[in-house]
């Protein structure tokens, strides 16, 4: 018998009779010298085991015996257990007086479902067709009749050793495929379900999840509370920041959540994750009340604003936050997920970042919406959106020397919506550049029949939202539209807020030096409400400043507004910024306003937003005036006397 230390080729004989065992050894051992008429068998023995043969090119066996079924079954246990299974097991089918080689053989498979297994017999019982349905699988299982040639033997080992190798090797590359798929599967099940960035749970996991939490308290009278989380600005800050730092920023915000719903004093159980681009959610079941859900939010909401450390620079954050919960507000996790959505877009339309909790009002203001959505859309197809116009008014002249063109929304009813009502959910719907558009030629159409008409020379100005500055085909189509129209580049100036300037100042600049190339005037709305360095005046191409009306409603109320006021028009003049007064709605502040040394004024004092007709009577009747209108010098000349 060759050494133990080799487990390659390992073969197990099992009979009664010893002589026999000893041929098996014979013509299975190392050697065993086959004649010139069995070379063959040589060639196919290096075929199949390479260097596993020996100098002469024979097979090298490890034969191993015993003598009884059981003393079988319990030897490839063994072998099985201690990492060294046989490739093959002879069984002679009578070996009395323990089991007989087929209920070994059975025993055996139960062990070892790879080893070959060959039955040996001198009858014509069992039948080889049976044996593969007596002890499968059939390819595992094989027949042979004694008395047997020793070659026969060799050349049956050597074949089923080859094949045993062979399995072994497929089973094995099965298995690292099946690594592989299970990896993959893992990889995409984690694409699916977690966000790659801060490695949460995204939406589709987070609405699995809170469905679980639901269930689990279903039969309980605890509440399973949804908290969404909408980060204010975060856009301005990874423009500002960089692409890292906004990442660095997110998965920040997302530990601190999870730090926070971690140190809540309550029994339930949490989940945080990252529903969207700035967007997170915090999912807490085993909540008493919704007086305890309030406590806790604030608890979360207070966490969330203190200051991120990020590159070094203490970072304050702001969260718009919506809330809803099971089962007031729904019993299923999708519906409840919809209700905590509408109550954070409540609160993302609020000027200061709060704290919505949805209440059922919301789903019939949530359908109004979606029905005004699809109105909208039609409405611009069918040319629905008009402007009025709102006169500026020369403190020089008493003239009118500029006109803001102001949307409305014509519906066929014959209601008038303004713009409050339908600019946002243009935006939000992704539809505001068609907007705009729509505002612009209508804007573009009414100046050329007033040129044509008029011989109409005063500038008209649109806004423009943070919007259409991200547009890179604005320029395009202003000037697309202009030309169309046969309108000059002068007779356009463009409105865009302070904040939204400040906000978006990398893109803004060169989107502005394009504008202001092609001829169109830049001016800054809202002036004085931004809260960021003004030395951008001095590097963008802007021609006029309105100051906003918040300064101008107040002047007779506060000195502090009137010398704020007064600094605005002094830095406008010493760097040669035409400055406008808007929000006028009182004759003292018409006073105030000219005496200072603002250069035009609008508000409801001066005229209102009017229809194209009324606006049009109301510049010829200020054409028509021959005395002094309170808006001349002379007047604020008087009032000082």
């Amino acid at each position: 018998m060759t050494s133990n230390h080799d487990s390659t080729n390992r073969i197990l004989v099992v009979d009664d009779d010893a002589m026999l065992i000893g041929e098996y050894l014979r013509c299975l051992g190392d050697g065993f010298e086959p004649d010139v008429s069995t070379a063959t068998l040589s060639d196919l023995e290096k075929v199949l085991f390479g260097e596993e043969t020996d100098e002469n090119g024979a097979a090298k066996f490890n034969v191993h015996s015993c003598n009884q079924g059981e003393a079988a079954v319990e030897a490839v246990r063994d072998a099985v257990k201690t990492g060294a299974p046989f490739s093959i097991v002879f069984l002679d089918i009578r070996m009395p007086p323990g089991i007989d080689g087929l209920e070994a053989a059975r025993r055996i498979r139960e062990i070892d479902q790879n080893v070959n297994i060959v039955i040996v017999t001198g009858s014509l019982s069992p039948e080889p067709e049976n044996l593969g349905t007596e002890v499968p699988p059939a390819d595992k299982i094989f027949f042979f009749k004694k008395p047997f040639h020793a070659v026969e033997c060799r050349q049956l080992a050597a074949a089923l050793c080859g094949k045993w190798h062979s399995d072994l090797a497929l089973r094995r590359a099965n298995d690292i495929l099946e690594q592989r798929v299970w990896e993959r599967t893992e990889a995409l099940h984690k694409l699916a379900y977690y966000d790659p960035i801060t490695q949460l749970p995204n939406r589709l996991k987070l609405v699995d999840e809170l469905q679980i939490q639901i269930d689990e308290t279903d039969s309980s009278d605890l509440i399973t509370a949804t908290v969404l989380f909408d980060i204010e600005r975060f856009s301005f800050l990874n423009e500002t920041m960089g692409y890292d730092a906004g990442t660095q920023l997110l998965a920040s915000f997302g530990k601190r959540l999870i730090r926070a719903c971690q140190d809540l004093p309550y029994g339930g159980r949490s989940i945080v994750g990252r529903f969207g681009a700035d967007e997170f959610a915090c999912l807490i079941s085993g909540v008493e009340s919704a007086d305890k859900i309030k406590e806790l939010v604030e608890t979360i909401r207070q966490s969330v604003e203190e200051p991120f450390l990020i590159d070094g620079r203490e970072i304050f954050l702001k969260a718009s936050i919506g809330v809803a919960w099971s089962p007031v507000h729904g019993r299923d996790a999708k519906t409840v997920f919809r209700h905590a959505e509408a109550a954070l877009h409540r609160s993302m339309r609020r000027p200061e970042s709060s704290v919505t909790y949805y209440h059922s009002e919301m789903e019939g203001r949530a359908k109004h919406k979606f029905d005004r959505q699809s109105e909208l859309r039609q409405a611009i197809e069918n040319g629905e959106i008009i402007t009025w116009f709102q006169p500026q008014l020369s403190l020089h002249s008493g003239k009118v020397a500029g006109v803001e063109a102001l949307a409305r929304w014509l519906r066929p009813d014959g209601t008038i919506l303004p713009p409050a009502d339908f600019i946002p959910l243009s935006e939000e719907i992704g539809i505001s550049d068609l907007l705009f558009e729509a505002v612009l030629t209508h804007v573009c159409t009414t100046v050329s029949g007033w040129k044509k008409d008029f011989s109409w020379d005063v500038p008209v100005s649109v806004n423009l939202s943070a919007h259409q500055l991200r547009n890179h085909k604005l320029v395009e189509i202003i000037r697309s539209i202009m030309n169309k129209q046969g309108v000059e580049e002068t007779l356009l100036n463009l409105e865009l807020t302070e904040t939204v300037l400040l906000e978006d100042l990398t893109i803004a600049e060169p989107v502005l030096r394009d504008l202001s190339e092609y001829g169109v005037g830049i001016h800054i709305d809202d002036f004085g409400t931004g809260y960021s360095s003004l030395s951008y005046l001095a590097d963008l191409p802007v021609q006029t400043l309105k100051i906003d009306q918040s300064f101008v409603e107040r002047l007779t109320e506060s000195e502090t507004n009137s010398r704020v006021v007064q600094a605005i028009v002094g830095m406008g003049k010493a760097m040669d910024l035409e400055v406008v007064a808007e929000g006028v709605e009182t004759e003292q502040q018409l006073l105030m306003v000219t005496k200072y040394g603002c250069d035009l004024a609008q508000g409801f004092f001066i005229g209102k937003p009017m229809g194209e007709l009324d606006f049009l009577d109301w510049c010829h009747a200020v054409d028509q005036t021959t005395n002094d209108l309170p808006v001349l010098p002379s007047a604020a000349v008087e009032s000082e006397a």
